[in-house]
């Protein structure tokens, strides 16, 4: 059981590191690596079919959402609501607009 746990945490170190680095294509290399390296070592202890399928299952979603959060916290200061609430535009928005009051 001490496997898979550390399975799982070592997907999520994965999925949060190459979040902060990686754009959501890296997902695509990554996800199969992880499943193939989780079943190489699940088998290697022996583990059953339904609880190898489980752990891989489980260690996929772990790396993803580790990358989403990483994703989110590393983007976070840029998308604030505080933008659309004071009524200024951001820093990122074009200054297009005529004035229409006389």
């Amino acid at each position: 059981m001490a496997v898979a746990f550390i399975l799982i945490v070592a997907s999520a170190l994965v999925g949060a590191a190459s979040g902060f680095v990686f754009r959501i294509w890296a997902l695509v290399l990554i996800a199969p690596v992880v499943a193939i390296f989780s079943a190489i070592v699940l088998r290697s202890y022996e583990f059953g079919l339904v609880a190898g399928v489980t752990t891989i299952a489980t260690c996929l979603a772990i790396c993803q959402l580790a990358y989403l959060a990483a994703t989110y916290l590393l983007h976070a200061p840029d998308v604030s609501a505080h933008h659309e609430i004071d009524g200024e535009p951001g820093e990122e928005r074009e200054q297009k607009i005529r004035r229409q009051h006389k």
